[in-house]
């Protein structure tokens, strides 16, 4: 699944590509991609004329910010992509929402697992905070809401100035949960993924079944500066692509090459030479070294 790097350069590619642009038409070839509104005639309705006022991201999703106020929510899931096609270029069979540009482009929802989900929403209510807030309940069956009700229970974002090594350590604070399953936890921060929290937590050297509430102050700031350095370096390398993963422009991201610990099961660290573990947490692979991220006789 996308995570916040790979999210963040579709939204920037986008940013660049169709800022200005107008919707002429939308086509929804498989109904069940549209979240918000029901039925999928009135998402289709509701767009035609709509100018794209800017593009950026929140959570692991794309935001897609109109002339009139109201934003378009993309949640990219396991192998959706947002993909900028020129006039003339050949049809994509699992394009499964084509948002017909006045200039002639499309902008092409493609999922081949049709995992993903588009809504569109009232703007407001979003903040990326690292205060706690109360959880909202939201509705599905409500009429109209804001954008801001959809991450209502979304923590904060994990590269906003506001994230400092304080709030990070107020948020862990009393928390017993291991690390990579709270890491993986959108309502902790958001946009980190299987990917991006075994690299932060082998880099800080701290073991992935570690209680939370055991970090020394020093392991704390660790973690928080290994999750945001991990987080950048997958933003400046256009994400990671495996297998589905690919930007507006169709191409692939080059985060994967540069990876310390994930998916190298059995290979040497290369820290310290010791052969990376595989085990799984939360039906997740995590892979660690052994040597560099040990873990405790009491949790062990």
């Amino acid at each position: 699944m996308p995570e916040l790097p790979e999210v963040e350069t579709v939204a920037r590619d986008l940013q660049r590509r169709v800022t200005g642009a107008t919707i002429a038409d939308v086509e929804v070839r498989w109904e069940r991609t549209v979240r918000h509104p029901q039925p999928p005639e009135r998402f289709v309705a509701e767009l035609g004329g709509a100018t794209i006022r800017r593009v950026d991201r929140r959570a692991k999703s794309v935001l897609i910010h109109l002339a009139d106020g109201r934003v378009m929510t993309v949640a990219l899931r396991m192998t959706g992509a947002l993909i900028v096609a020129d006039a003339g270029d050949p049809d994509d069979r699992y394009a499964r929402v084509v948002f017909h540009l006045t200039d002639g482009r499309q902008l092409r929802y493609r999922d081949v697992r049709k995992f993903g989900r588009i809504g569109l929403y009232e703007g407001g209510g979003l903040r990326m905070s690292a205060r706690r807030r109360p959880a909202r309940r939201v509705a599905e069956t409500r009429e109209v809401y804001r954008v801001g009700d959809v991450f209502a229970r979304h923590g904060p974002e994990p590269l906003a100035s506001s994230f400092s090594a304080a709030r990070f350590a107020a948020r862990l604070e009393r928390r017993s949960a291991r690390l990579k399953s709270l890491l993986l936890d959108q309502s902790f921060i958001v946009g980190v993924g299987n990917i991006y929290a075994d690299e932060a937590l082998w880099r800080s050297r701290l073991h992935p079944l570690r209680a939370a509430s055991s970090l020394t102050p020093a392991e704390v700031l660790r973690l928080h500066r290994a999750v945001r350095a991990v987080l950048r370096q997958g933003v400046a390398n256009r994400g990671a692509s495996f297998s589905d993963f690919v930007g507006a422009d169709g191409g692939p991201g080059a985060n994967q090459e540069r990876l310390q610990v994930y998916r190298r099961t059995g290979e040497p660290c290369l820290r310290c030479g010791t052969a990376v573990t595989r085990i799984v947490v939360g039906q997740r692979s995590t892979h660690f070294c052994p040597r560099c991220q040990p873990l405790g006789a009491s949790e062990r």
